[in-house]
Formats: structure tokens, C-alpha cells, sequence
């Protein structure tokens, strides 16, 4: 490498021969490779550790590796941002200090910025998907708390209240009383439960998605085909949120489709688990606000924290079409 258009075609190779999100191996492989220098060995310098740090983000306090090796800094007047220990030939052609390694002063920068953007997303991605599980956790123990609590006393309560009924029979301005408040009591009692199913349905804890999706099915107003593959071992985290998907997409159906018919479909392919809904109502719903009260915004985050996606199809008067993919890794935990 001794004549200009090679150091050219080599400050050209750092964009082009080097991929976007390569591992810092696989660029100093590739630096090897355009400089012909085997012992290359590019740093990076580490702002939380406040040293420069190998590929292998193991800090080192020395630099050059071998005695005939020199350390040229890839840096800012104001800012590290890396070095470079390499043969000392390389110093004789002023295109290197002048041209390559600012080029790669840019090319580090871009390399570190993007890492740091994918370790943030990974960061927000870990987070939601703790509020997720802990969402759940706390809408089971709501549950358990509301039936094995309120409910039941609210029950036992009933109970008296309808032994007092039968005591007050024959005096009609008692009895009239004692039967309202029982049937507001009752009335009550229902709402609760419908409450504790909502918070969290106890079938999906004891027998899993298609049950939980099979008993919510049968009481939607609008007959709903199902065509249910779950498999076995799901994490609970997907398990509620495939079952948020269909119970708010057959809610949605029956409130603001004016459909007749709803199909539901749920396929384990072992590295994914897929849930569609479609409709044959007047379509129309938007998955960028919840103004007609769809709930779908809270299914995005809900889907998307765990690493799925969540698609809407809905073109006016030609029904709806809702799918949700969650990504498994092997032995059904979320990848």
C-alpha cells in the first residue's frame, strides 16, 4: 500500500468492506485485511471504565502488543474516541494520519453510537417487558385477593340476607326491602366477578390459553369460529397477552364491527405463536388512537414489550383483521 489510489480504495473500504453492526472482531479483522497488517489491534475507548478498552471490551492498560508496533489515538481535540496499534510502516505515507484515520474516527464514532442505541433499546425492551410481567403479577393477586376476599364475603352475605328474606316473608313492606337489596347485592356480586375475571381470568391460570380463550369465546355476542394449535408450556407472560389480543379484539367486534361472525386462530410453530382475529363487520378501526375506546394502543405496548409485533388490517366495510406474533425461543421461553 504505497501509492495514493490504494489509500484511496482502503479509506473507501472502511464503509464499504466493513458491514453496519459488525462486532468490533469482525472490524478488526477487516482492518487487517485492508492495511496487510496481521498484528493490527483496534480500542475503543470506554467512557464508563475511562480507558481504552480491546474487542473484546477487556481494558488494557498498554496499548501496542509488540515493540516494533506504534499507537496512533483516533480522537477529537475535545474527546477518545479509540486507537490503533499497528505496524510503524504505516506512519511513511502522510495519507494515513491525514485521510484514514479520521475516516476511521467517523467510522468508530458511527460504530460506537449505534452499539449504544441498540444497548439502550435492549435497556427499554428488558423494562417494558418487567412492567409487563409485573402487570400481570399484580393483576393475579388482585384476582386471587378479590374472590378469595370480597367475593366471599359478599356471598356469605347474600346467603343471610336471603335466610332474613324467608324471616320477613309475610310482612310485604319488609320482604319488598330484603328482596331489593338482595337482588342489588347479587347484581353487586356479579359485577365484582365480571371485575376479578377481567383483572385477570383464573381459567388462564389453572388451564391455559385454550381453555381461557374457549370459555371467553363461548359468552361473546358474536359467534366466534375458533381454530385453536397452543401447544404446551407457554411463558405466562405470553399466555396473558395472546389472551388480551383475543378478548380485546372480540370485545372490539362485538362493540364497534357490527359484524355477524368472528374467526379466531391461534398456531404455535414451536419459535413463534401467532393469533389472528378477523371479522366480517364494517371495518374502519385505527391502531394510532384509542378515541372509540379499542383498547388497541394497550395491546401494541403490551405485544411489542415482548418482543412481538402487532399488525391491524381494517379497510372500511370490508372487516377487520388483527395478528399477533410472539417470538419463542427453544423450549417455549420469550427470545
Amino acid at each position: 500500500m504505497t501509492e495514493g489510489p490504494a489509500w484511496l480504495n482502503a479509506i473507501g473500504q472502511i464503509f464499504h468492506v466493513i458491514p453496519d453492526l459488525a462486532t468490533p472482531e469482525q472490524v478488526q479483522s477487516s482492518l487487517r485485511e485492508i492495511l496487510e497488517d496481521p498484528e493490527l489491534e483496534l480500542f475503543w475507548w470506554s467512557r464508563d471504565e475511562r480507558c481504552y478498552v480491546d474487542v473484546h471490551e477487556a481494558p488494557r492498560d498498554s496499548l501496542a502488543k509488540a515493540p516494533a508496533q506504534v499507537v496512533t489515538l483516533v480522537e477529537y481535540d475535545t474527546r477518545k474516541v479509540g486507537a490503533i496499534a499497528h505496524e510503524a510502516r504505516l506512519l511513511e505515507r502522510p495519507e494515513f494520519l491525514d485521510s484514514f484515520v479520521p475516516a476511521m474516527r467517523i467510522a468508530m464514532e458511527r460504530d460506537r453510537l449505534q452499539r449504544d442505541l441498540l444497548h439502550t433499546i435492549e435497556q427499554l425492551r428488558a423494562s417494558r417487558l418487567r412492567l409487563v410481567t409485573a402487570g400481570d403479577a399484580e393483576r393475579r393477586r388482585l384476582e386471587r385477593n378479590l374472590h378469595d376476599g370480597a367475593q366471599q364475603r359478599l356471598t356469605a352475605a347474600l346467603l343471610t340476607l336471603r335466610r332474613l328474606e324467608r324471616q320477613v316473608e309475610g310482612d310485604g313492606e319488609a320482604a319488598a326491602l330484603a328482596r331489593s337489596a338482595r337482588d342489588s347485592l347479587a347484581a353487586a356480586i356479579d359485577d365484582l366477578r365480571e371485575l376479578a375475571r377481567g383483572l385477570h381470568p383464573p381459567l388462564l391460570a389453572r388451564r391455559g390459553l385454550a381453555a381461557a380463550v374457549r370459555a371467553g369465546s363461548a359468552q361473546s355476542a358474536v359467534p366466534v369460529e375458533l381454530d385453536l394449535e397452543v401447544g404446551e408450556g407457554l411463558p405466562p407472560a405470553v399466555e396473558a397477552a395472546a389472551y388480551y389480543v383475543c378478548s380485546e379484539a372480540v370485545t372490539n367486534t362485538v362493540k364497534h364491527a357490527r359484524a355477524t361472525r368472528a374467526w379466531l386462530t391461534i398456531r404455535n410453530a414451536g419459535d413463534e405463536l401467532a393469533v389472528e382475529v378477523r371479522d366480517d363487520g364494517i371495518g374502519g378501526a385505527r391502531a394510532d388512537g384509542d378515541a372509540d375506546g379499542t383498547g388497541l394502543p394497550g395491546l401494541y405496548d403490551r405485544v411489542e414489550a415482548l418482543g412481538g409485533t402487532l399488525e391491524l388490517e381494517s379497510p372500511p366495510g370490508r372487516g377487520t383483521r388483527l395478528v399477533a406474533r410472539f417470538p419463542l425461543a427453544p423450549g417455549g421461553e420469550v427470545s
